[in-house]
């Protein structure tokens, strides 16, 4: 019994670190010191709970996640606005922004503006965006999928759209692509930090197949889990204004339903036609929609944008992103960042091949995790053990009654 019960707790109580999943990715070196933004892939992005920066010496770099809330959101006071029509009557406002002591252009990577309207409903209007930079002319936008305002009461309305910040001067024109275009009787303008509210990074084109046994239902899904952020779905035409429920599946958890407010439709004789619908970022592997009977797709995609970690890189240094293990710690934090500009530059930096890690930081195996691999094998042996000794508990009784 004594040598049963110390096998038992070599076998149960003996813990291990395990530096089989240690590695790491080599960031490609900042051309510039300064903030610096590093996008993650599919891969690194499953293990950033344990991911750490770090420097040549295996140092830890401080770092902080690009995500909504992050950075508080504030109202900007226009200056120089104009309201009215433009040359061939479209409804249209330009204006400027002042901006608060210390700030820049860009201060926030995108502005969200609300737009006061008047007009008879139904409407639905395209957007056209131009922003000025400094001694520059007007340039448009020219986004994945056009910008619409509607007002369709009572199946829906926007009358507020995001814009990314760089520029210092915008201008607003709305096209009628259904009824009459409204007034733009004013505007306003918060700066905004919503990693979302950017372009996706990709556009993933995963079959779209029928649900079977759920009509008018379509599942499209990805190789393995993404950042998904949005929907681009293009209908069948002709196909009015219509919002389709959408759910999505987390690894092996049941879907669940997730809100959206964007509207899509199809109308060539009007010219117009929408298809992007905005997610809040959720990490999903199968998206499926339901549309109102007689709508039927006729592509769809996912938009996807992984996280992005920020930190502050020097010229020509080498770094590395750290996986597989524990979280080395650096001191202090980032939370209070002065500025955001960096999440829409141009130029991110890259992730390298995997390789190695020798100065990563091991998982000590938890108990339960180290025995659970023996646990059949233990409950075994205390079985057999168990039996042996009530069989010489009761042989010497049985001896005695012979």
């Amino acid at each position: 019994m004594k040598r049963a019960a110390l096998l038992l707790l070599l076998l149960v109580g003996c813990a291990r670190e395990d530096r089989a999943s240690l590695h790491r990715r080599p960031i490609s070196p900042a051309p510039a010191s300064g903030w610096a933004r590093l996008p993650l892939d599919a891969e690194s992005q499953r293990q950033q709970a344990g991911a750490w920066i770090g420097d040549a010496a295996g140092r830890a770099i401080p770092f902080i996640e690009a995500r909504e809330g992050l950075w508080e959101s504030r109202s900007l006071p226009l200056e120089n606005l104009l309201t009215g029509k433009d040359g061939e009557g479209h409804p249209t406002v330009e204006f400027s922004m002042r901006l608060p002591e210390g700030w820049q252009v860009g201060e926030r990577e995108s502005l969200k503006l609300d737009l006061d309207l008047e007009g008879a409903t139904p409407w639905v209007a395209q957007v056209k965006a131009e922003r000025q930079r400094e001694g520059g002319a007007f340039i448009a936008y020219d986004p994945l999928s056009p910008l619409h305002l509607y007002d369709l009461s009572p199946s829906g309305s926007r009358r507020s759209l995001d814009l990314p910040w760089d520029g210092q001067r915008y201008r607003l024109t709305l096209l009628a692509s259904q009824g009459q275009a409204p007034r733009i009787r004013g505007i306003s303008v918060r700066a905004e930090a919503r990693p979302e509210a950017l372009e996706a990074e990709l556009a993933l084109d995963p079959a779209l197949i029928s649900e079977p046994g759920q009509p008018r239902t379509w599942r499209l899904s990805l190789p393995d889990e993404d950042r998904i952020v949005g929907l681009d779905l293009v209908l069948v035409p002709p196909a009015a204004p219509l919002r389709p429920e959408i759910r999505l599946s987390e690894g092996q958890k049941e879907s669940r339903d997730v809100y959206c407010s964007d509207l899509v439709w199809n109308l060539p004789a009007l010219n117009s036609k929408a298809s992007r619908i905005a997610l809040a970022p959720v990490q999903a592997r199968t998206l499926t929609f339901t549309l109102p009977e007689g709508a039927t797709p006729l592509s769809a995609r996912i938009l996807v944008r992984r996280q992005t970690l920020i930190f502050p890189a020097e010229a020509g240094q080498a770094y590395a992103l750290h996986l597989g293990g524990e979280a080395k710690r650096a001191p202090g934090s980032l939370g209070a960042l002065p500025s955001i500009r960096t999440l829409a530059s141009r130029a991110p930096l890259s992730l390298g091949v995997r390789e190695p890690d020798d100065q990563g930081l091991p998982r000590m195996e938890r108990t339960d995790q180290r025995a659970r691999p023996w646990m059949p094998w233990v409950a075994g042996l205390a079985l057999l053990v168990l039996g042996a000794a009530a069989l010489r508990l009761f042989r010497p009784e049985e001896n005695r009654k012979a």
